[in-house]
């Protein structure tokens, strides 16, 4: 695989939006959080995603415009957050593969285990475990990000063959996991109706971003 200085950022702008949107389930949000969330750069990251309709870019405007309401945002922000995905109470969309995949409100089921051994041959520990099911959506994008870094690394040093081969790893836990239930989550805390769109945007942009990864993760293996 010859290269490029195109699939070269194409690759840094892969590592960013999984790094961004893991980051925006991991915890709450911060400060520094809030200020990549409303940064120039973010917009024009999410943009280079896009189609002609523009979907990564309108997202991540509105989600830059609710981190921009002033000093009040980040306690809003912070108290939706709990609301949605730590609790007390029942949660609108619980973040976990397995309940979408079993219909059940159960952590630890039979997807925890096999997106646990993805984790496993692909030398990759999830931070938290084995206190937090390893098939949290902070912790699915954590795991894309990872294999993207190493992705550009291999692109890097022109090694063809492992950049194929991390390719081929990022699509397979795309279609078995992620894009299983990603859009699903997405939808749920759209429909829920009782918070700002700030969550709800940032589900609707991974789910985005990882239907657009797919064909970029094609397009990249067509190239070998």
């Amino acid at each position: 695989m010859a290269n490029d200085e195109a699939v070269a950022l194409l690759l840094v702008n892969r590592s960013f939006l999984y790094a961004y949107l893991s980051r925006a389930f991991a915890t709450e949000p911060d400060e520094a959080f809030l200020a990549v969330v409303s940064d120039a750069h973010t917009q024009e990251e999410c943009s280079l995603l896009d189609d002609e309709r523009g979907e990564g870019a309108l997202l991540q405007r509105g989600i830059a415009a609710l981190a921009a309401e002033g000093s009040g945002a980040l306690e809003q922000l912070r108290g939706e957050y709990t609301k949605l995905l730590i609790g007390p109470g029942k949660l609108p969309a619980p973040p976990w593969e397995s309940v979408f995949v079993s219909g059940e409100p159960l952590l630890f089921q039979k997807s925890t285990l096999a997106v646990r051994e993805a984790y496993r041959a692909a030398g990759f520990q999830a931070v938290g475990y084995p206190h937090e099911a390893d098939d949290h959506l902070a912790i699915e994008l954590a795991f894309m990000e990872a294999l993207a870094d190493r992705m550009g690394e291999a692109y890097a040093e022109a090694d063809g063959a492992h950049v194929g081969e991390l390719a081929r790893i990022q699509l397979d836990f795309l279609q078995n996991h992620l894009l299983v239930w990603v859009k699903s989550f997405a939808d749920q805390l759209r429909a829920y109706g009782k918070v700002s769109s700030f969550y709800p945007s940032f589900a609707a942009l991974a789910a985005l971003v990882c239907a657009r990864d797919v064909d970029v993760l094609e397009e990249l293996l067509s190239l070998e």
